[in-house]
This record gives C-alpha cells, sequence and structure tokens, in this order.
C-alpha cells in the first residue's frame, strides 16, 4: 500500500470513528424519558412511577389470557427477590378489564410485587405495547433503556445484560 492510500484510509478510519462517536453520544442524549403515571394497584393504594427516580424499574405489561406473561411475572418475581437490595423496583402493569384478575394471579402464582391496573389502557398507549408480554426496563434518571418482548433464551440473556448494566450504572 502506498503512503497516499494509507493516509486515505487512516483519514476515513478516523472519520468512521468520529460518526460512531457523535451518534453513541446524540442517542444518549435522545434517550426517551419515561412517561410518568399513576395507576391503581389491584390490592389498593396508588404507585407513581416518578417516585422511584434513583432506581431500575422494570414494568411488566401483561394479561391473564396471555400465556407467555405469567413465565414473565414469575420470572420477575425471582429478579425482583435478587436484585431489589440494590434498587430494582419491578412493577406489573395488567390491561385486563376485570381488575380483580390481575390480584388473583398475582396471589396465586406468589408474585410479590404490585400488580397495577391499566383498565383504560392509557399507560399501556403511552408505551406503545403492541403484543404482551413486554418488558420495560428504566434507568435510575428516568430513561427508558430497554424494551423485550417475549422472551427466548438467547433474548433472556439481552435481558439479563440490560438489567445488570442499569443495575450497576
Amino acid at each position: 500500500m502506498d503512503d497516499r492510500t494509507y493516509r486515505r484510509l487512516t483519514a476515513r478510519l478516523a472519520l468512521g470513528a468520529a460518526l460512531a462517536a457523535v451518534t453513541l453520544v446524540a442517542g444518549a442524549i435522545d434517550a426517551p424519558t419515561a412517561p410518568d403515571f399513576a395507576l391503581r394497584s389491584a390490592a389498593g393504594g396508588n404507585h407513581r412511577l416518578s417516585e422511584h427516580r434513583g432506581e431500575v424499574v422494570a414494568l411488566v405489561f401483561w394479561a391473564s389470557w396471555c400465556g407467555d406473561c405469567r413465565r414473565e411475572l414469575a420470572r420477575f418475581e425471582r429478579l425482583r427477590k435478587t436484585y431489589e437490595t440494590v434498587g430494582l423496583v419491578v412493577y406489573g402493569i395488567n390491561l385486563d378489564k376485570e381488575t380483580a384478575q390481575a390480584g388473583a394471579i398475582a396471589n396465586a402464582t406468589g408474585i410479590g410485587y404490585p400488580q397495577l391496573v391499566d383498565v383504560d389502557k392509557a399507560v399501556s398507549r403511552n408505551y406503545r405495547v403492541d403484543d404482551l408480554p413486554l418488558i420495560v426496563l428504566v434507568d435510575r434518571n428516568g430513561v427508558v433503556r430497554a424494551r423485550h418482548d417475549a422472551l427466548d433464551e438467547r433474548e433472556e440473556r439481552g435481558l439479563m445484560v440490560s438489567l445488570r448494566d442499569l443495575i450497576d450504572e
């Protein structure tokens, strides 16, 4: 390779690296703030997302008719028990019309985190819930950092990496 070709290649690589760095910074700046909400729990009482700034929040959107959803509820119960001491908060957000179903399913399956009911679907619209289950991870600054649909083995590893990264920040 002659000197001129080498300099051109080096300049292109430097430009590519600079563009990649700008893209990463711009992506961090443009990260979507999690829409705040206040929802009633199936067990009673209101819960507001913004009360958990400084903590990592996992939102698990689900419905009683969704088979994969129950598996995610159980997965996040295990994760909650493992990581709640380091700042993980988990909310189930149920989309059923009957609010009693959310509490009954949570009680029957031993889920200990609050099951919030989104009867009018305002929160699910704000979070663009198209398929269930949907897991949304919100960082300590209130920014949506990850979205995961029903998880296969590979996607589960991705979720765990995302979750651990957020907890470690």
